[in-house]
């Protein structure tokens, strides 16, 4: 029965010397295990937590990590349950096709639908504004469409509670259409359907209800459970029904928020304004918001100087689902970065300070995490070169890489550029590294979802940069690291077998006497015959003067070897001592 293995709670990076602190266990036996996974790390050099944890478990323990501090809370204050909130407005994105009437439908709503009195008050366009129904709020999203929706959604941000998907009548199912489709569906967001453009001549409903039946939307008069509503952004025929749905399918999900308590929210948009500074457009999800509020949002902090409803009136304080614009940023935001409301500047500060301190490690961990698996996929499959799409946001850009690469190389391979081009990462360029077993690097560009869907389908590596010398460092780890450690041998002794004490399968003990040089415990040995045809090798683990154990083994004496070997040793035979050194691969 085998000791159950020690606990070990290790923290996202670590160096070398503290992996080996932590584990009570000498640094060197530390090194060893790192090399002979094949990375060559020095005392100082950092680790990321999968790696250490492998190194752990070969060395007796489970390691599990840290958990961060809980996500640093706002306030100390807590909100009540969202369950036991009061009624909100449901948030609404219209998603599909370019030139589907998405602009038509939605000024045709804000038009006849804005909050009555307030319509002619709007003079400036937000990234979202509310409707009235029925004695009812709906609050639009009045952005880039699924642009604006997998952005936010990507910062871990669920801001839409009903997606209305537009579809063209007169043109059907496009690829913008079913992109918009897979996205509601990946969020878990229930979609209306509205087939626009009904009024035009050309219009075939029919046609259009068939092709969302092959995506799984189908209609009640196809025997379905999805209603889709026909609609004209022009004479606003169906809008009231699209609404009437809208508020129906909220309803179903029972949408509450609490208004008491610390504001908090999610950025739609941001900009700088030369008047005013950092200015952002957000949707309030619980608590309240309110002017000279202290707040933090992602890695900034502010005081919310002024607040503007989407008609461009001040107000005061806004509660949830409501959009409003603020200004008191020290930078300006993300869109999808949470913003929440802090008891003072000072709790602002150290929140900040905590958060950047978080991120930089999870970047550094997830960062050195990518490149390790990557350099070992690289190793497993035995290429010599390294094979890379590159993608980038100008030309200037891109040739400055490409002279920066020219230089990384070694006598065992280099990096190669096997596609090139301007602009965001696309799936195309995915399957062009999938075909030439490399992976994509791209430099100030985006990554298109279908791009990461097929990257994480194929197992496609992608790596982005802001910083060119980060990017040419990065490659030059990769390249080298999958090369691997170069290994030195040395010839630091010779000796001649007098006997043969023990005689084990894979142990003997073997009395030799040293004729020049020193010889050291894990050295290895080599025997050679009378024709100076190798016998075989093995690995010194002890040595003894007579019955005393030595460290090292001087020319002129005698002494007792026990070496791990299965060669077939005899007395006669000549041994070769030699150290064995691992030096880190080099640029030409």
């Amino acid at each position: 029965m085998t000791d159950e293995k020690k606990q070990l709670v290790l923290p996202g990076v670590l160096t070398v010397k503290e992996l080996a602190g932590l584990m009570d266990i000498p640094v060197t036996t530390v090194i060893r295990q790192l090399l002979g996974s094949g990375v060559l790390a020095t005392i100082n050099d950092n680790l990321d937590f999968e790696t250490a944890a492998v190194v752990a478990d070969d060395l007796g323990f489970t390691a599990t990590l840290e958990q961060s501090e809980s996500e640093l809370s706002a306030d100390t204050n807590q909100y009540i349950s969202d369950a036991e909130g009061e009624p909100r407005a449901p948030i609404v994105t219209v998603m599909g096709h370019v030139d589907h009437g998405k602009t038509s439908l939605l000024d045709y709503i804000r038009k006849t639908k804005v909050v009555e009195g307030e319509s002619g008050g709007i003079t400036q366009h937000m990234g979202a504004y509310q409707v009235d129904y029925k004695g009812r709020r709906i609050t639009f999203l009045d952005t880039p469409g699924h642009e604006a929706f997998s952005t936010i959604r990507a910062q871990g941000a669920k801001v839409t509670d009903v997606a209305i998907l537009v579809v063209a009548a007169d043109d059907g199912i496009k690829p913008q259409t079913i992109e918009a489709i897979e996205l509601a569906r990946a969020a878990g967001v229930p979609l209306v359907v509205a087939i626009t453009k009904i009024d035009k001549p050309e219009a075939n409903v029919m046609r259009v209800e068939q092709e969302l039946a092959a995506h799984n939307i189908v209609t009640e008069k196809w025997g379905g459970k999805d209603v889709v509503i026909g609609v004209s952004g022009k004479t606003g025929q169906g809008v009231d029904e699209l609404l009437e749905l809208v508020l129906l399918t909220a309803d179903l999900q029972e949408l509450k928020a609490p208004v008491e308590g610390p504001g908090e929210g999610v950025i739609i948009e941001s900009k700088h304004d030369p008047k005013v500074g950092a200015l952002a457009t957000l949707l309030v999800q619980r608590g309240t918001l309110r002017v000279g509020d202290s707040f933090v949002a992602g890695n900034h902090f502010g005081k919310i100087k002024a607040m503007e409803d989407f008609t461009g009136k001040r107000i005061k304080q806004a509660g949830p689902s409501q959009p409003v614009r603020v200004t008191g940023f020290t930078a300006a935001p993300s869109a999808g970065e949470r913003l929440m409301t802090v008891a003072s500047d000072k709790v602002a500060h150290e929140i900040i300070a905590k958060l950047n301190k978080r991120a930089t490690t999870r970047q550094f961990s997830a960062r050195t995490s990518d490149l390790t698996r990557l350099t070992s996929q690289i190793r497993l499959a035995r290429l010599h070169h390294i094979n890379i799409v590159l993608k980038a946001d100008v030309q200037g850009s891109l040739e400055a890489i490409k002279q920066q690469l020219d230089k990384i190389k070694t006598d065992k391979g280099q990096i190669r550029i096997v596609a090139e081009g301007l602009g965001n990462i696309t799936e195309s360029d995915v399957m062009s590294a999938a075909g030439e077993n490399g992976f994509v690097v791209g430099f100030k560009v985006a990554v298109t979802p279908s791009a990461r869907r097929t990257a994480k389908k194929d197992d496609i590596k992608i790596l982005t940069y802001d910083i060119i010398y980060e990017l040419t460092d990065d490659l030059t780890r990769i390249l080298l690291d999958s090369i691997g450690p170069e290994k030195i041998e040395t010839t630091v002794g010779r000796a001649t077998v007098l006997k043969i004490f023990r005689d084990a399968r894979s142990e003997k003990i073997v009395g030799m006497k040293v004729i020049s040089g020193k010889v050291q415990r894990g050295n290895i040995v080599r025997f050679f015959d009378e024709n100076k045809e190798l016998v075989g090798e093995g690995e010194v683990k002890l040595i003894k003067r007579v019955a005393e154990e030595v460290t090292e083994a001087n020319a002129g004496d005698d002494f007792g070897f026990q070496i791990t070997t299965h060669a077939k040793i005899t007395e006669g035979n000549v041994a070769e001592f030699i150290r064995v050194d691992y030096k880190k691969a080099g640029l030409k």
